[in-house]
């Protein structure tokens, strides 16, 4: 049941919804997370690079006033900054060689700040101008200033300072509380939109879901209406298409009605008329056989007739099933003892095979009944005499098949996928029974309004077996 819960949710609009608004705040949010970082590292660094610019002045003048001014120097840096912010200094000799290095805070431990290795291939000093060093163990990015004293030495002064990792900490401390907030707008407009949009679509699919369970077509469907357009177009254009729909089933069961009344009182007339020419004085043998065809034409007429509408009213989906719990191997024992006599009165073995138990399913047992008889009724008919019928009935965990097997006429091969059609008889009936073909689409429709399904395995001269297969709850 949970697992049809998760199902159910991942499927939905709603969670489509939620989701796509989350997936586009994200987005947003580390394309803002990205350029912040972006302008944080460069408006930093270039803060550190103009400070060590001006500090590197004012110790190029320092030096170059008083020849033994790198204490001063040094003096100077220690002064100036707090503990928080990296300063190194080295000065080297046009040999290569450097002669002092400042580090602050004093426990860093720079050992490629203390020695100069020049480029590769190269025996010269570092060019002057502005550079960037990366200091590995603090994971800090050091502007440096290289500058060229008047006694031929280099001059190099580092700056780093905590401005960019701050900045950097506070803008993950926003990001997550953004996150955090995002994800909740996400989830609150989502079911605003979710609410705003599905309400109309819910009004629509349960009223098609009441006039599929109720088949009460005619009763139309409410006015659905909503803030959105496109919404209410759809509502407004669907409660018009239940409207003409209504009125053309109205129209169409008002037309087979007077059909059918047309029909049956000339048949019924018909009928009484050879009944009474039957039943009065005596004829001859040749009339009475002719009256009694008539009587028996008349009645094949009137239930073809009301097969026919049967048959336009299910195919029209909006049947009501008068679900109930039944025993279906009681409705197959009834169904045969029913036809016994038809079977023995044309010399076949009719019977149905004793099930393990008795088996219980949820189905509208008037019709069912239907299914069944047509499917015996159709084996007997095209059954020689002193061959059999015979019915079975096997069940698993969710479904119940029931077979009815014979050994007569069987069908072509090329007429398998052809039988189900309306008013569809093959050759072979044709010039053995008399009929109109509906009795197959009747059980093929009344099958699947149960939810299940009927598949037929024939082989010509030998026999046809027709597999009803149904579930055990209706759907």
């Amino acid at each position: 049941m949970f697992s049809g819960w998760i199902s159910r949710t991942f499927r939905s609009y709603a969670f489509y919804l939620c989701l796509g608004y989350l997936v586009v705040y994200a987005l947003c949010t580390v394309s803002i997370y990205v350029l912040s970082r972006r302008v944080i590292t460069q408006s930093a660094r270039g803060f550190d690079r103009q400070d060590v610019t001006a500090e590197s002045e004012e110790l190029v003048e320092l030096i170059n006033q008083n020849a033994d001014g790198n204490l001063l120097a040094e003096q100077v840096t220690l002064e100036r900054y707090p503990p928080s912010t990296i300063f190194i200094v080295r000065v080297i000799n046009r040999r290569g060689h450097v002669e002092y290095t400042i580090t602050w805070p004093k426990k860093i431990d720079l050992p490629d700040w203390r020695a100069y290795t020049p480029p590769q291939g190269t025996a010269s000093l570092p060019p002057a101008g502005l550079s960037e060093y990366y200091i590995r163990p603090l994971d800090r990015h050091v502007q440096i200033q290289t500058t060229l004293l008047n006694d031929g030495r280099v001059l190099q002064v580092g700056k780093g300072s905590f401005l960019e990792v701050d900045q950097k900490s506070m803008l993950a401390r926003l990001l997550l509380v953004f996150a955090l907030l995002s994800t909740l707008f996400s989830l609150l407009s989502g079911i605003f939109m979710m609410v705003l949009t599905l309400r109309p679509i819910h009004r629509i699919t349960d009223s098609m879901s009441r006039i599929i369970e109720t088949g009460a077509f005619e009763t139309g469907a409410p006015p659905v209406k909503s803030l959105i357009a496109e919404l209410d177009t759809l509502g407004r254009l669907f409660t018009v298409m239940t409207e003409k729909y209504a009125n053309l089933i109205q129209a169409m069961r008002q037309t087979m009605d007077n059909a059918a009344h047309d029909f049956r009182t000339p048949l019924t007339r018909i009928r009484g008329a050879a009944e009474l020419a039957l039943n009065g004085q005596a004829i001859p043998s040749e009339l009475s056989d002719t009256l009694a065809d008539i009587i028996e034409d008349c009645d094949r007429a009137k239930l073809q007739l009301q097969n026919l509408m049967d048959a336009r009213e299910m195919e029209s989906g909006f049947v009501k099933l008068n679900i109930q719990p039944f025993s279906l191997t009681r409705l197959i024992d009834e169904i045969t003892d029913l036809y016994s006599l038809i079977a023995e009165e044309k010399e076949i073995a009719l019977c149905a095979a004793p099930a393990a138990s008795e088996l219980m399913i949820h189905g509208d047992r008037t019709r069912l009944a239907r299914v069944f008889a047509n499917l015996i009724d159709n084996a007997l008919k095209y059954t020689p005499p002193h061959g059999s019928v015979t019915l079975s009935v096997e069940e698993n965990n969710v479904t119940v098949i029931t077979r009815v097997r014979d050994t007569g006429i069987g069908i072509p091969k090329d007429e398998l996928a052809l039988i189900w059609q309306r008013l569809f008889r093959g050759q072979q009936a044709r010039e053995t029974e008399k009929g109109l073909g509906l009795g197959l689409n009747i059980v093929q429709v009344i099958v699947a309004a149960h939810g299940g399904s009927v598949r037929v395995e024939s082989t010509p001269e030998q026999g046809t077996t027709f597999c009803v297969t149904l579930p055990k709850h209706s759907a």
